[in-house]
C-alpha cells in the first residue's frame, strides 16, 4: 500500500467505502425493479397484496441497512488504516527533527515507503548527511586555516574577495630558530613548536585577532580584517602583544622544568591600509593581506634583534592604540624597503 502515492491511496479508499456499497444498493434496486423478489399473497378478502420483497430469503430493507452499516464500518476502518500510513511517517519525521534539534545529529528518519512521505524522509536524511559532512569539512578546514576563514569560505565566499581595509598587522618570529632546531631532535622540536603556536594563536584570537599565517617559526596576525572587523584593531593588537609576552614567560617556565630550551621571540606591529583577499590560482588559493603595514611589521620584528627589545611598533599604531599601553619613543628608523624613515616606538608595559 505504501508504494502507492497518497492520492492513489485515497482513491482506492474512496472506491472501497463508497462505490462498493453504492453498487450493492444499485443491484438491490435493479432486482426490485424486475419484481422477481416480490411475492404476492392473498389477503383475507381474497385480493392480492404485495409483501416485503426479499432476496435469497432476506428482506431488502435488512439488506440495505446491512450494506449501509457495512459501508460506515468500512469507511471508519479504511480511514484509520489510510490515516496511519500518513500520520505514522509524519510522527517519525517529527521525532527525528526533535532529536536533531537536541543535538543528536546522527539521528535519521525511518523511510517507510516509496510514496511522497518516503521521499520526504529520504530527502531529510540526505540533508542531514550533507550537514554532517559539511561540519566535518568545516572542522578539518579550520585545522588548516582558521575557523573564521573556514566559515567565510563555506558560508559567504564573497567575503574572501579583495577588499581595502585599515588594519593592524602583528608579526612574531622566534629568535635563533636555527640554534633551537639544532639543540633538540626534530620530533621534539615539532612538539615544542606546536605547543608554542597553540598558546600564541589562542592569545591572538582571544584578543580579537585573525591568525593569517603560521610559518616554520613565525606568526602573522591581522586585527581588523574583513573576517574580523575591529574598530579598536591597534589597541587589541597591543594588548595581544602584552599577553603574548606573559604567556611566553609561562611557556618557558614549563620548558625549563622539562629541561627543554626556552624560546625567545620578537614582535613587530604596524597599522595602515592593506588589501585582504584571496591570492593564487584556481588550483591553490590563499587568503592573505598585502600592503605596506605587513612589510613594516615584518621589518620592525627584524629590528627588535638589533635594538634588543621584544616589541616594536610604528608610531601610527601607538597613536591609534591610545591608552592601551605605555610607549617609549625610539625615533626615526630606516626600515628596509621604505624610502623614508619610519617613526618607531617600543612597548613598555600595559
Amino acid at each position: 500500500m505504501r508504494r502507492l502515492p497518497i492520492v492513489a491511496r485515497l482513491v482506492v479508499a474512496f472506491l472501497l467505502v463508497s462505490l462498493l456499497p453504492i453498487a450493492t444498493l444499485a443491484g438491490v434496486a435493479l432486482y426490485e425493479s424486475h419484481g422477481d423478489a416480490a411475492p404476492h399473497v392473498e389477503g383475507e378478502a381474497g385480493e392480492e397484496t404485495s409483501g416485503d420483497p426479499d432476496i435469497l430469503g432476506l428482506r431488502t430493507d435488512v439488506i440495505e441497512l446491512s450494506v449501509a452499516a457495512f459501508g460506515l464500518a468500512a469507511a471508519v476502518l479504511v480511514a484509520i488504516a489510510i490515516g496511519r500510513t500518513v500520520v505514522r511517517p509524519l510522527r517519525d519525521l517529527e521525532h527525528t527533527i526533535m532529536k536533531v534539534d537536541a543535538g543528536e545529529t546522527t539521528a535519521r528518519a525511518a523511510v517507510t515507503g516509496e510514496d511522497e512521505l518516503g521521499r520526504v524522509a529520504a530527502s531529510f536524511n540526505r540533508m542531514l548527511t550533507s550537514l554532517e559532512r559539511g561540519a566535518v569539512i568545516r572542522d578539518l578546514f579550520g585545522q588548516y586555516v582558521t575557523p573564521e576563514l573556514a566559515d567565510a569560505a563555506i558560508e559567504d565566499p564573497s567575503r574572501l574577495e579583495g577588499q581595502l581595509v585599515t588594519s593592524t598587522v602583528l608579526f612574531a618570529d622566534i629568535r635563533d630558530f636555527t640554534g633551537l632546531s639544532e639543540s633538540v631532535p626534530a620530533s621534539e622540536l615539532l612538539a615544542v613548536l606546536n605547543r608554542y603556536f597553540d598558546r600564541m594563536a589562542r592569545v591572538i584570537v582571544d584578543a580579537g585577532g585573525f591568525v593569517n599565517k603560521l610559518g616554520g617559526d613565525s606568526v602573522l596576525a591581522v586585527f581588523g580584517s574583513p573576517l574580523n572587523p575591529d574598530k579598536d584593531h591597534a589597541a587589541d593588537a597591543v594588548r595581544a602583544a602584552l599577553e603574548m609576552e606573559r604567556t611566553l614567560a609561562e611557556f618557558n617556565d614549563e620548558q625549563r622544568r622539562t629541561f627543554l630550551p626556552e624560546i625567545m621571540i620578537g614582535i613587530g606591529i604596524a597599522s595602515g591600509d592593506v588589501v585582504a583577499g584571496n591570492v593564487g590560482s584556481r588550483a591553490k588559493l590563499e587568503y592573505t593581506v598585502i600592503g605596506d603595514a605587513v612589510n613594516v611589521a615584518s621589518r620592525l620584528q627584524d629590528l627588535t634583534k638589533e635594538l634588543g627589545v621584544p616589541v616594536l611598533l610604528s608610531a601610527e599604531t601607538a597613536r591609534l592604540a591610545g591608552n592601551a599601553a605605555l610607549f617609549a619613543d625610539v625615533g626615526d628608523v630606516d626600515v628596509r624597503g621604505k624610502a623614508r624613515p619610519v617613526r618607531v616606538v617600543r612597548l613598555e608595559r600595559g
